[in-house]
C-alpha cells in the first residue's frame, strides 16, 4: 500500500529486471527519468492502491455495520433476560413471602388454641360450670334489638291482656 513513495520497497515487484538499489535510486519525475513508461506504471499503480484502498474501507465499513448490529442484538437479548430473571426472582421472593406469612399464621392459631386448651384445663371447677352454662355474649346491637323486641312485645302483651272490662250495657 505504501508503494510509490520514494525510499519505500513494495512487496508487489515491479516491471523490469533492474535491482531494488536501482529503482530506489532513480527518480520519479518522467522528465529526469527519461521515459514515461515509469510515470504511467506509477499512476496506474496509484489508481490501483486507490481502489483497493475504497473497497477496503467499504468493507471495513460493512464489517462495522455487522458488528454493530450483532452488538445491539446481544444488548437487546442480555437486557430481556436481566428483565425475565428479576421478574422471576420477585416472583420467588414473594411466594417465599406468602409462605411465611402462612407459616407465621398457622403457628399464631396453633398457639391461641394451646394457649386456651392451656387455659380451660387450669380453670377451677366452680367456674367451669359458670362457663359451661353461660350463654355466648351476642354482639351489642344484636342485644340492642332483642331488648328493643322484647320491650315491645312486653307492651302489646300488656295492653291486650289488661284491658279494662267495659260493660257496655
Amino acid at each position: 500500500m505504501l508503494t510509490g513513495r520514494p525510499g519505500v520497497r513494495s512487496a508487489v515487484p515491479r516491471l523490469g529486471t533492474e535491482s531494488s538499489d536501482t529503482r530506489d535510486r532513480a527518480p520519479l519525475n518522467p522528465r529526469l527519468s527519461g521515459g514515461h513508461h515509469r510515470a504511467g506504471a506509477y499512476l496506474n499503480m496509484k489508481i490501483q492502491l486507490e481502489k483497493n484502498f475504497e473497497e477496503e474501507r467499504q468493507i471495513l465499513l460493512q464489517q462495522q455495520k455487522i458488528c454493530r448490529n450483532r452488538a445491539r442484538k446481544y444488548f437487546v437479548e442480555s437486557n430481556r433476560r436481566k428483565k425475565a430473571f428479576e421478574e422471576k426472582l420477585k416472583e420467588q421472593e414473594e411466594k417465599e413471602h406468602q409462605i411465611r406469612e402462612q407459616i407465621l399464621q398457622q403457628r399464631k392459631q396453633k398457639f391461641e388454641e394451646v394457649t386456651e386448651k392451656f387455659q380451660r384445663a387450669h380453670i377451677p371447677l366452680s367456674q367451669q360450670r359458670r362457663a359451661v352454662f353461660q350463654k355466648p355474649v351476642p354482639p351489642l346491637e344484636e342485644a340492642l334489638k332483642q331488648i328493643q323486641e322484647s320491650n315491645l312485645k312486653s307492651k302489646v302483651n300488656f295492653s291486650s291482656s289488661h284491658r279494662p272490662a267495659i260493660n257496655w250495657r
